[in-house]
């Protein structure tokens, strides 16, 4: 998904046999492991991050360079090494992530009104749909009709501002807070047109069923599974529109999923924390 001069941004990607890309990966890799304050990043360190997430040297290589191309990345050279800065672009974008990351896991009590969004003008070209489809996808937008979205979550209006800065589209976009009516749609009606819960709950059972019961034997293995933890659940993100409990069915998947993504982040933190130091470290020239 293009997101305007400079960067190119798209769905988390998927391999052919549904593993996340290296791209993908890398992208998980410098939202979780990159913050400001430690860039510059070497390349070495990139390229063994990746190596410990099941990614070929040559493969991770590749994937560096096309993120930088995409406008994610900007390198400077020193003698025969690289390193890598975000660019403020991309780290806009990762920004953005994390506050919906955040907002996924809060689930604070509902104030009874919906956020919604209606594009007027001229239908988008396909292209510029799918931009719009995707980040609202993962802002936790759901549809009710052609360039009509809706969102449980007031907040999610931060992430659709950020979002026009970057995707052109044709003809003014309004914003309104709402609720329904006596007489009209319930709630749950409204949720039931806008969004697949089903898809969602079978989404949380997938991410359960992947990372209940795993422990990791050393620090190179919980640094895998923890940078999978938040890559799959940004990804699961994309189906979930993390609506808040009120809106959601008795014994909801998602509570089980988040309480344990926030338990294995906490378990797995010291010893994934000290393979990046060492990655770090190993790759100072």
């Amino acid at each position: 998904m293009s997101t305007g001069p400079g960067i190119v941004v798209t769905a988390t990607r998927r391999r052919a046999d549904g593993g996340p890309s290296a791209r993908a990966l890398l992208i998980s890799v410098i939202g979780q492991w990159v913050p400001p304050a430690v860039e510059p990043v070497w390349n070495a360190t990139l390229v063994g991050a990746l190596e410990a997430l099941g990614v070929e040297s040559r493969a991770a290589r590749q994937a560096i360079n096309r993120t930088a191309s995409d406008g994610w990345l900007e390198g400077e050279s020193v003698g025969r090494y690289t390193r890598w800065r975000v660019t403020p672009t991309g780290r806009r974008l990762l920004d953005s992530a994390l506050d919906r990351f955040s907002r996924s896991l809060l689930r604070d009590p509902w104030d009874g009104r919906f956020l919604l969004v209606v594009l007027t003008g001229p239908s988008p070209d396909r292209v510029t749909r799918e931009r719009l489809a995707t980040r609202l996808d993962f802002e936790g937008f759901g549809t009710l009709g052609p360039n009509v979205w809706i969102a449980a979550d007031r907040r999610a209006r931060t992430g659709l501002e950020a979002m026009l800065e970057r995707i052109e589209v044709t003809g003014p976009l309004l914003v309104f807070d709402s609720e329904t009516v006596d007489g009209a749609e319930t709630p749950a009606e409204v949720v039931a047109m806008a969004w697949d819960l089903d898809t969602a709950a079978a989404a949380h059972e997938a991410f359960l069923a992947t990372f209940e019961g795993v422990e990791p034997e050393d620090d190179r293995e919980a640094f895998n599974l923890a940078t999978r933890l938040s890559h799959e659940w940004r990804h699961l993100l994309s189906v979930d529109p993390a609506l808040p409990r009120e809106l959601l069915p008795e014994d909801w998947p998602g509570d089980r999923s988040g309480a344990l993504f926030q338990r294995r982040r906490r378990e797995w933190a010291a010893a994934a924390t000290a393979y990046w130091e060492r990655l770090v470290d190993d790759a100072v020239v």
